[in-house]
């Protein structure tokens, strides 16, 4: 789905705003930054938010390439789900005002919106919203809410977790540096692949038990005792290689959505083999012949991990690791960035100085 001519203030009648745009799928260069796109309406349930900062997502710039399907995205598009920022308008029987510090996901990543958070302006339902805890930045609140939800969620069926162990492939990212802590928080014992560049990162700053360098050792051979969980943001061959090291009864292997095997395979036996392994670990799970199997589509409810991290942001037992800080006009460096897969925590896309 596709405008072909360039919207203006009459799209919406509501004025315009500055916006990170993309109109036609491609490279990082085909988000750019505009100063004249309509800016969004506000409908009964949701808040309009003036946004401080938003932050990248793999999701983001999967959609931007056009690496999902593209019939479902309506261009031009705004990229980003991440938001923080102020309160400028809500329902009167709202229990936000005008001026209230808030963070959240507006759920406008989603393909067929046209409106997500890279832009000055934001409407993003009360269900989803929730006050930015005291100490934190908008930046920092910005690059929580979509990868703590996803970790959250991705070990959500496994929960509590003390006195679990815990694997967490890639915990130096932003999904991965977010599962680490809430699951020591839980009291699990937690172990994680990384390179050597990070493992006192994962260790020392988010607290977890051992850093297995994926360069240097094979995570399979130096775990003594089986997982109880697994989160898995790699795919591929560590899918294959996890299942060794995963308790068969009671065992929990989380597959959160990644492009392991198209990137090992291509994408025609890389699509392949991702069905079959996933159709696979699903049915073997629910036939008590495997660990339980579980792809993870992150939900956007505030109650579905954003309140219990925030609970633990107040409590001063979660840490947001920033990697890069980029202004909105650059929001296109933001994602190259975030492509070249190397980030440790999250990349920020600071909007306005509020």
């Amino acid at each position: 789905m596709t405008r072909g001519l360039k919207p203006h203030a009459a799209a919406t009648g509501l004025g315009t705003m500055s916006a990170a745009v993309f109109r036609n799928f491609g490279p990082p260069s085909v988000l750019r930054y505009e100063t004249d796109f309509p800016k969004p309406s506000r409908r009964p349930g949701e808040i309009l938010i003036k946004v401080a900062a938003a932050s990248v997502n793999p999701v983001d710039w999967k959609t931007r390439k056009g690496d999902v399907p593209r019939f479902t995205v309506t261009r031009p598009k705004i990229p980003g789900g991440d938001v923080a920022g102020v309160v400028v308008t809500a329902d009167d029987n709202s229990k936000f005002k005008p001026g209230d510090k808030v963070f959240g996901c507006n759920g406008n990543q989603a393909f067929w919106s046209t409106y997500g958070t890279y832009a000055e302006y934001a409407v993003a339902h009360e269900s989803t919203i929730l006050p930015i805890p005291e100490g934190f930045s908008f930046s920092q609140a910005a690059a929580v809410p979509l990868a703590a939800m996803t970790a959250y969620q991705a070990m959500q069926p496994s929960m509590p977790l003390a006195g679990k162990r815990v694997l967490v492939h890639a915990g130096a990212g932003g999904v991965g540096h977010y599962a680490i802590q809430i699951a020591k928080a839980q009291g699990a014992f937690v172990a994680t692949t990384c390179g050597s560049r990070n493992a006192e990162f994962v260790t020392r700053e988010l607290g977890a038990d051992q850093a297995i360098d994926y360069k240097k050792e094979k995570f399979e051979e130096v775990s003594k005792e089986p997982y109880d969980v697994i989160v898995d943001l790699v795919g591929g061959d560590y899918e294959i290689r996890s299942m060794k090291i995963l308790q068969t009864k009671g065992g929990h292997y989380a597959n959160v959505i990644n492009g392991g095997f198209i990137n090992q395979k291509g994408f025609l036996l890389g699509t392949a083999a991702t069905a079959y392994h996933m159709t696979k670990g699903i049915l073997l799970g629910a036939l008590g012949l495997g660990p339980k199997y579980t792809v993870v589509v992150m939900k956007h409810h505030k109650h579905l991990g954003l309140t219990q991290v925030a609970e633990l942001m107040q409590q001063g037992k979660f840490k947001v690791s920033i990697d890069k800080e980029v202004p909105l006009p650059e929001a296109a460096k933001a994602h190259e960035l975030s492509e070249e897969g190397h980030v440790r925590g999250k990349v920020v896309i600071n909007v306005a100085n509020l």
